[in-house]
């Protein structure tokens, strides 16, 4: 997660714009910047950003002091997993990294993002690779520069927040410290992951359901028994045409899965249930990843980076039940892929490090704003301030050396 203290409210279209053109711009470099370069032309990216290139470590350290957006155990992993790439690398002080060594720290970073990908994401001329939310700013330049192409994929939206009816939005955002506490998020599960006030909706708690029960009965299979993808694809079936768990749900009671749950907080998702929000927030945004594909009859894979896989899942149920001549399957870098049973056709696993999640999920140029929307803002995006994204150029350039590295070697083996 990304901080976006004094961020500026920004649209999908936006972040969709920035990184298609970040991958052209990248893929486009005649050669790898070494550190001195990558340094120099981030010196020139200071003064398009109207900071002081003179102070460019200072801004640099500024922009590395983003912290976790849910609580301060993601604030104390993110400090704690940045500490150790700065100190693999030889840094000096990892208090005052300077620029050559951020850099250093980064392409360690991008070696390993490009391994995993290159690994788990072969090139296929025959499929579309869609990468989801702000963590394609680092995925997709990635796999184009190992495919040399910046149409090798494509960004497609989609967060907790979008899935939310305005009503959920403005009673779980004001209820947050109620449920949840001072810290405003649920310990670590057992699935690796915290849960804060967003994760009440209807959509992401049916679709948590769904997804954790699918998962709880594939790991149960007998090798060659249902898959997850079987089980999960058939349970979302049922619940958009029938609302299913969801009338359990209703019955068995309280309807708020984390936390401390409160009259109106089930209230709000009751309404949910009564009104369809579950069929009418998935369909809508299964239609909206197919129109994008419209023109393009090529099957899709949507890779996604998480604990749970519920949004790329999302996409995949939804899909299904819109009989997609495009099939779309799903490849997910998870901290566990050796916990979701028989391996599937259209669900595909791959290992997500310590430090390949770091690569992907910190140092962006946009971010979905988690706080602003809690405070009652209407947007959902927001590009980060000027620190943020000058220390994104320098990222972005180690990331292209990485993957040129890695592109290489693929060559000569």
């Amino acid at each position: 997660m990304t901080a976006v203290e004094h961020a500026a409210p920004a649209l999908p279209r936006d972040l969709v714009g920035h990184v298609t053109r970040l991958s052209e711009r990248l893929v486009r470099l005649d050669a790898p910047f070494d550190a001195a370069t990558a340094v120099e032309d981030t010196r020139r990216r200071a003064r398009e950003l109207g900071l002081a290139p003179e102070d460019l470590d200072a801004h640099l350290r500024r922009g590395l002091k983003q912290s976790g957006a849910l609580g301060p155990d993601e604030v104390a992993e993110y400090r704690r997993n940045l500490r150790a790439v700065l100190d693999a690398v030889g840094v000096a002080d990892p208090r005052r990294p300077t620029a050559p060594e951020l850099f250093a720290a980064f392409l360690r970073m991008g070696r390993e993002v490009a391994s995993s990908l290159a690994a788990a994401l072969p090139r296929q001329p025959d499929r579309t690779v869609v990468f989801l939310g702000t963590d394609a700013e680092h995925l997709k330049i990635v796999h184009d520069l190992l495919a040399d192409d910046p149409q090798a994929s494509t960004v497609f939206y989609l967060s907790r927040l979008s899935l939310l009816s305005d009503a959920e939005r403005t009673v779980l955002s004001r209820t947050s410290r109620t449920v949840f506490g001072a810290d405003e998020v649920t310990a670590r599960s057992s699935e690796g992951r915290h849960r804060a006030w967003m994760d009440n909706g209807l959509v992401a708690s049916q679709l948590a359901r769904l997804v954790s029960g699918a998962r709880a009965l594939a790991q149960r299979s007998a090798a060659g028994g249902e898959t997850f993808e079987q089980l999960f694809l058939a349970r979302f079936a049922d619940e958009v045409a029938h609302r299913t768990d969801q009338r359990a749900r209703l019955r068995q009671g309280p309807l708020t899965m984390f936390g401390t749950p409160l009259p109106e907080t089930d209230a709000v998702v009751r309404a949910g249930i009564d009104s369809g929000l579950f069929t009418e927030r998935c369909l809508d945004a299964g239609r909206r990843l197919l129109a994008r594909s419209a023109a393009d009859p090529r099957p899709l894979t949507v890779v996604d980076i998480g604990a749970n896989g519920t949004q790329p899942a999302l996409l995949m149920g939804a899909a299904e039940v819109l009989g997609s001549a495009a099939e779309v399957s799903v490849c997910l870098f998870t901290p566990h892929p050796d916990r979701w049973g028989p391996p599937g056709g259209r669900f595909r696993l791959a290992q997500a490090t310590s430090l390949f999640a770091l690569g992907v999920e910190t140092v962006k140029t946009f971010a979905t704003d988690y706080r602003g929307a809690a405070q009652g803002a209407g947007h959902t995006l927001a590009e980060l301030p000027a620190d943020q994204r000058l220390l994104a150029h320098l990222k972005h350039l180690a990331f292209h050396r990485a993957a040129l590295e890695v592109r290489a070697r693929s060559a000569e083996g």
